[in-house]
């Protein structure tokens, strides 16, 4: 498999909740980029089919959006245990605790225990900072105020933003998403996208040397996800052995014209989050969490998995 960096420079602010208004995430997770690019694929003829048919077989994978700043490529930090050098100093303890995100180069400096933490932590901190902004909700009845409501989103700062691994099997599923990707830079990503949100450009790149080593496994003992995934039910008893993960819940409502005729939730799902660790790999899969709708609802689950130690 073939592997690209697909970089977004963010030109409006990001808006993704956890189910409030008040939210501002500066992160996303692989299913939302996914269920986003199915809108775009509405427009092309049998183009959400193409899409999960790529995806289900293989030839397509998407990582999490994951920060970058400037030319350093950060991925989640693994749930391993790591012991520090200073395991005695409870500042040093927390701040490996609250340390989200590491640079790729430095993997291996944080798995021997010897990265500074809290240094790590403060240059993250410049990736760019959350804002809330005041809107009102204008009433169509005589006589009624418009009323106030806050909308909080995420602004990167220059030369910052996220970016997504992009694997495929051949340039024909690669030029597929990479127009999808187009499409999704001017309709946005994220909620409140018709207020201006989540607009961005994409910018290509060859893989990073150290992460491309990495994304070689079978040389690795323990490996990482860098999306949100889950095993199908014949490959979770072979994984869940001498594994350090998260779960996480994804539910919402189904963004569909055509699903039902009012607004209905989609199937609770349960995912590893990135960073989740394990010891054997696993395809994952795309999951219907439709409920009796008239058509299918996709969410995406399948790793792609980054060598630890």
């Amino acid at each position: 498999m073939e592997y690209k960096i697909c970089k977004l420079q963010f030109s409006t602010g990001l808006h993704i909740g956890k189910g409030m208004l008040t939210d501002g995430e500066p992160i996303f997770m692989a299913d939302t980029f996914f269920s986003a690019l199915c809108h775009e694929a509405l427009g092309i003829s049998e183009g959400i089919e193409k899409l999960v048919h790529y995806c289900k077989s293989g030839k397509l994978k998407l990582s999490d959006g994951l920060p970058y700043i400037d030319d350093t490529l950060y991925v989640p930090k693994p749930m391993t245990t790591v012991e520090t050098k200073e395991e005695g100093n409870s500042k040093v303890k927390k701040a490996f605790r609250k340390l989200k995100y590491i640079p790729i180069n430095k993997i291996e400096e944080y798995m021997k225990g010897n990265l500074d933490a809290q240094k790590e932590k403060e240059k993250l901190s410049r990736l760019g900072k959350y804002e809330m902004t005041q809107k009102a909700s204008i009433s169509y009845e005589e006589g009624l105020d418009a009323l106030p409501y806050y909308i909080g989103s995420y602004h990167f700062s220059k030369n910052a933003g996220l970016y997504v691994i992009i694997g495929y099997e051949d340039t024909e599923a690669f030029q597929f998403i990479s127009s999808l990707i187009e499409g999704l830079s001017y309709s946005g990503i994220g909620g409140k996208r018709t207020s201006g949100y989540g607009k961005f450009q994409a910018k290509y790149k060859n893989m990073d040397t150290q992460l491309k080593q990495r994304l070689n496994v079978n040389k690795y003992q323990k490996m990482m996800s860098l999306s949100i995934s889950l095993p199908k039910d014949d490959e979770i008893e072979k994984v869940c052995t001498e594994v350090q993960f998260q779960l996480i819940k994804r539910s919402g409502f189904v963004n569909s014209m055509t699903y039902a005729d009012t607004f209905r939730k989609k199937k609770d799902f349960y995912g590893f989050v990135a960073g989740s660790c394990f010891k054997i790999p696993y395809q994952g899969d795309i999951y219907d969490v439709s409920i009796y709708g008239k058509h299918p609802v996709y969410r995406y689950a399948i790793p792609i998995f980054m060598g630890v130690i």
